[in-house]
């Protein structure tokens, strides 16, 4: 294994901070990069929010706050700039990042108000822990908790092991106990050392030559702004959403069955001739988040553990959903082939993409259930200004949400409004009839077609 990463986790110093450097991934590079160009950004917090019903023992969950950030070393780590680029460094010895905030007597609006800034509160990755847990204490058995972690050691799935391991931890202190965790069989550092020997392997160089190919002669897709693109990273953004239709949703299974694609492929190949036809568009590329979670060893580990498959897009005048649906779940399985080398690899290198689609199972999130306590998750915009556009789908029982994540320096939200609809239009006409023509499904319903056509016509009294 390359990189001198210490066996044990050395003691730290009167700051509370280790001297030894540890590498980061190339992602890592990247979102250090990020951050140094917008520091005050909420823009990489992911955020977990659950609201809570019954009394919390607030002793026992600091000392919980405590035990996950002894358990995960990315959450008691700083970053900072080495002698050769962005390193981390162990700092067991900083205070647990818990906030009590009373907040006695607010609305649920202005409570939900509360908890999004809580979530969007920047991190200093430099002086403080990478995490932070907010409690927003209505009354005594009232309240939200507000879980959030920098993307540079965080990621989804990661965000969702740190509420189930901070429930853990909660029950064994009120209990009166220390929870004892299973040793891990490997650590971050070691993930970040196998990347690192994997640079120059042959597998990267064929992954390297696959990612040229796919990018080669495309250009990044993106809406028609509605504001120049200015030279300063600023990351702000906001959220807009819309349900898709419960006949649409009903259908989505089985069309996708019959084509021998997977629901994602189809939504995806969706998604991409929404694009097509939004921006006009031949042949273009946008980005899919994907998880590097190979092995069992990194199915408790709790870090930034994400790669971006780029995906191509091309369509003709005679393009069906068919096509662009097989397409899009071929380029899927190619993808995930070559993931373990990332394809936009560096701390410089922008990702190739300027939209990007993910997909999360809302009912497979681990909502914790405790004695005398009752959690219900809390949606909580987050991850806002990324890029131009972020979509993400979520799937559950009650149906399909589509979320779309924009940055408003570039875009008004009747933009975005109208590509959501767009969007919706060509899944409904892909689920329908495979077999269409992309090109000749209309983007609006035939009543609100002969409204748009009535208002060019009038009589001589109009004038």
């Amino acid at each position: 294994m390359s990189g001198a990463i210490p066996e044990t986790e050395p003691e730290a110093g009167a700051d509370g901070v280790d001297a030894a450097a540890l590498p980061l991934t190339a992602g890592q590079e990247s979102l250090w990069f990020l951050h140094c160009l917008a520091p005050a950004s909420p823009a990489y917090n992911v955020v977990a929010g659950l609201a809570v019903r019954g009394v919390l023992d607030t002793g026992a969950l600091e000392r919980a706050v405590a035990a996950v950030a002894d358990r995960h070393e990315l959450m008691r780590s700083v970053f900072t700039e080495g002698a050769g680029g962005p390193v981390r460094l162990l700092a067991p010895g900083l205070r647990p990042p818990l906030e009590i905030r009373e907040v006695e007597g607010v609305g649920d609006e202005r409570l939900k108000e509360l908890a999004r800034r809580a979530g969007q509160e920047p991190f200093r990755l430099s002086e403080e822990w990478p995490f932070r847990v907010v409690l927003l204490r209505r009354a005594a058995d009232d309240a939200v908790l507000v879980v959030s972690s920098h993307h540079i050691a965080s990621d989804a799935t990661s965000q969702w092991l740190l509420v189930r391991d901070l429930a853990d931890a909660y029950q064994a202190a009120v209990d009166g106990a220390d929870r004892a965790w299973e040793a891990p069989v490997a650590s971050y550092a070691d993930h970040v050392a196998r990347e690192r020997d994997r640079r120059g392997s042959p597998g990267s160089v064929r992954a390297g030559a696959y990612w040229a190919e796919v990018r080669d002669g495309a250009v990044a897709a993106t809406l028609q702004a509605d504001r120049p693109r200015g030279g300063q990273v600023v990351a702000r953004g906001a959220t807009y959403q819309r349900d898709l239709g419960a006949s649409a949703a009903l259908l989505l299974r089985s069309t996708a069955a019959e084509a021998a694609v997977s629901p994602f492929g189809l939504l995806l190949g969706a998604f991409q001739a929404a694009v097509h036809r939004g921006t006009g568009l031949d042949d273009f590329l946008i980005g899919c988040p994907a998880s590097v979670r190979f092995g069992r060893d990194k199915a408790d580990m709790v870090g930034y553990l994400v790669d971006a498959l780029v995906l191509r897009s091309r369509f003709g005048p005679g393009t069906t959903f068919r096509e662009a649906m097989v397409s899009a779940h071929r380029q899927l399985l190619r993808g995930m082939a070559h993931l373990r080398y990332p394809a936009a690899a560096g701390p410089a290198g922008a990702p190739p993409f300027r939209m990007a689609v993910t997909l999360v199972d809302i009912d497979r999130l681990p909502v914790p259930t405790l004695p005398g306590l009752h959690f219900t998750l809390l949606d909580l915009p987050h991850m806002e200004g990324q890029s131009d556009l972020n979509v993400e789908l979520r799937s559950g029982g009650a149906g399909l949400t589509i979320v779309l994540r924009y940055a408003t320096d570039l875009f008004d939200e009747a933009t975005i409004a109208r590509f959501a609809g767009i969007y919706l239009r060509l899944i409904e006409a892909a689920v329908e009839n495979p077999d269409a023509v992309v090109a000749a499904v209309p983007l609006v319903e035939s009543a609100q077609y002969a409204d748009l056509l009535s208002l060019g016509v009038g009589g001589d009294d109009d004038w």
